[in-house]
């Protein structure tokens, strides 16, 4: 006699919760932050509707495009940053010099053995908004979430600064292995294929229909519920990414591609066994970026962290993280949650 009211009850709940999930609200505010004389661009995403929860700082760091387009794109459902903050975290986004808003140093770009924008500076600019975040508490520490290259810059920064990081979670990143690679033709030196290319500029510049190309050419065929079959989406992030400047252009450091090309052969900018906190390596199994080899053996000389995991995403591409159809970006939103807040 007891069922049909239990499961009253039950439902009520569900229903309940679905709602305050759907009509939760943020606040997201603005503003930059110096390092130097550059400005770096940072956004601060905070879910208000659960104000009582404790939630913890996570900075989220992009790869080859800026973050406020890869991390809170403007279409319903498609924010990376509101879903973690709904989660309970307090959300950074923000820009390396040369990413959208944020500003870049005066490049010599005639010199063609430049690294603009390298892991060096990108630590810099990661520190410099760390130290911002955390202002006032010298013993704080930051959970860091780095993207593709962002995740190479991030685990370069915690190499670095393991008093400063609570937890590292790298998503379809580069390792220093030398594997065979997606895009070593496109950038290798065609007399030497073990040496970058001198005609690439050092800074990339791509139109907005190159941009969505690249979308389609690093998302898995919607041979499912996948996000590829989403051209608004796709039309959203490339006209997102372009529109920072008024030659409506994907401007930004190129050197990246350069230190992902060396890592692919091999070369490493930082070591696994110099970090010692718990890190969280998840891999899409469709990434054309990254390789299984970079995340197992980044898995396996992470000698010092206290805790370490590895996750591989099936279906996942190298967007995962704006596969709202798919359960793409669900298996990374759990991921991240349990490793962050429980240590599983």
């Amino acid at each position: 006699m007891f069922k049909l009211p239990v499961l009253a009850v039950l439902l009520a709940f569900l229903f309940s919760c679905n709602t305050a999930s759907a009509q939760s609200n943020y606040t997201v505010t603005d503003f930059f932050v110096p390092n130097g004389t550059l400005q770096l661009q940072v956004r601060k995403v905070v879910e208000t509707t659960y104000s009582s929860r404790r939630k913890l700082p996570l900075l989220l760091i992009h790869g080859g495009i800026g973050a406020t387009t890869a991390f809170d794109l403007d279409v319903e459902d498609a924010s990376f940053a509101k879903a973690l903050a709904l989660g309970g975290f307090t959300v950074y986004v923000m820009n390396i010099r040369g990413w959208e808003r944020s500003t870049a140093p005066a490049y010599d770009l005639a010199d063609t053995s430049l690294v603009a924008g390298s892991c060096q500076e990108a630590a810099a600019d990661i520190d410099a908004v760390v130290n911002y975040v955390l202002q006032g508490n010298p013993s704080g520490k930051i959970n860091l979430f780095g993207w593709a290259a962002g995740g190479h810059w991030a685990a370069y920064y915690t190499s670095q600064h393991n008093n400063r990081v609570a937890n590292l979670v790298v998503l379809n990143s580069l390792y220093g292995v030398k594997a065979p690679w997606y895009f070593s033709d496109a950038f290798a030196d065609t007399t030497d294929p073990t040496k970058f290319s001198s005609s690439i500029a050092p800074y990339r510049q791509s139109t907005e229909q190159a941009v969505a190309e690249t979308w389609k050419a690093n998302t898995p065929p919607a041979d499912s519920a996948s996000v590829a079959a989403d051209s608004a989406m796709v039309t959203a992030f490339a006209k997102s990414a372009v529109s920072f400047n008024e030659e409506h252009l994907l401007k930004t450091p190129g050197g990246f591609r350069k230190e992902s090309f060396y890592m692919a052969n091999g070369r490493k900018y930082w070591d696994a066994k110099d970090i010692t906190v718990p890190t969280l390596i998840i891999r899409g199994d469709k990434d054309q970026w990254s390789r299984s080899v970079d995340a197992d053996t980044f898995f396996n000389e992470l000698i010092a962290a206290p805790n370490k995991k590895k996750v591989t995403i099936a279906n996942g591409g190298h967007f995962v993280f704006l596969d709202i159809n798919g359960n793409g970006r669900r298996k990374l939103l759990i991921a991240i949650n349990n490793f962050v807040k429980k240590g599983l």
